[in-house]
């Protein structure tokens, strides 16, 4: 069997060296709910060594009793909007500031200073908010170390990914690598197109029975807190300096997983797929 050597030739991942930095967690949701703790916690530790820190929860829905158990809520939240419930939680817990918007998301919120990074993580299961996310990325200038980063999670039933990504060029000559590390990576968007794909329980029109919707939308019970699990290491990674990877695939199913790692030639693959 090859050896496969992609991770000890990666480039760490490079941001800029910022004074401030923003978080942004967009959908409070199944993936959403588990990873907003973490975000806080790592907001909390930021702070403490002098970074100024922004929080910011993202959700229009709220709890219903359906999301008890699955989600990181209980009986007693049902009713309430999901942002404002998990942002009021663990600013609490954390002794942080942590704002909460209960509307959709709109990319115009985000636009960072020259010394701010915004890291924009959306946890959210349809294609219109996908592609909304996407759009706060049209702002990174190609000649400059990017200010916004936008990871992506997504699960089915018992499996999922973690994307990360600065620009939505197509353009190889746009992602730079040099001795120093990678500066720029393509969109979640470039690199799985089909997450622009609205499925078929997003169309309003479908023609879909309560029980086929049912059967769509069941998940386990792990699969949620496993995603965030694997996002909260991108974000610690990546504000440290230490992240070597942008694409993480894995199965519950038969335990397995794969990286993709951040080298020229997974780049400009992750770019040629998109255009096939």
């Amino acid at each position: 069997m090859e050896l496969n050597l992609d991770l000890a030739n990666a480039s760490p991942v490079l941001t800029i060296n910022y004074t401030e930095i923003e978080f942004w967690l967009v959908g409070c949701g199944g993936t959403g709910s588990w990873l907003a703790p973490s975000i806080v916690r790592l907001g909390r530790v930021l702070s403490s060594k002098g970074k100024k820190v922004k929080l910011y929860f993202v959700d229009p829905d709220h709890v219903e009793e359906a999301n008890v158990l699955r989600q990181c809520f209980c009986d007693a939240e049902v009713g309430l909007n999901k942002a404002k419930t998990l942002a009021l939680r663990y600013a609490i817990a954390w002794k942080m500031e942590v704002g909460a918007i209960a509307q959709p998301f709109d990319p115009a919120w985000v636009t960072p200073a020259y010394n701010t990074l915004a890291l924009v993580t959306g946890c959210v299961d349809n294609a219109k908010a996908r592609q909304s996310i996407a759009q706060i990325l049209e702002n990174n200038n190609h000649q400059f170390t990017p200010r916004t980063w936008y990871l992506d999670c997504g699960n089915s039933r018992r499996s999922g990914q973690v994307l990360l990504g600065s620009h939505l060029s197509t353009q190889p000559d746009d992602y730079r690598f040099d001795a120093l590390g990678c500066f720029r990576l393509p969109a979640p968007t470039i690199q799985q197109p089909d997450l622009l794909i609205p499925q078929p329980e997003e169309i309003e029109d479908n023609s879909l029975s309560c029980e086929q919707l049912a059967l769509l939308n069941s998940q386990s019970l792990s699969i949620n807190q496993r995603v965030a699990a694997e996002a909260f290491d991108y974000l610690l990674q990546l504000t440290t300096g230490k992240l070597r990877r942008f694409a993480t695939y894995f199965d519950l199913e038969s335990g397995s997983g794969r990286s993709l790692y951040t080298t020229q030639a997974s780049a400009i693959q992750a770019i040629h797929q998109s255009s096939n």
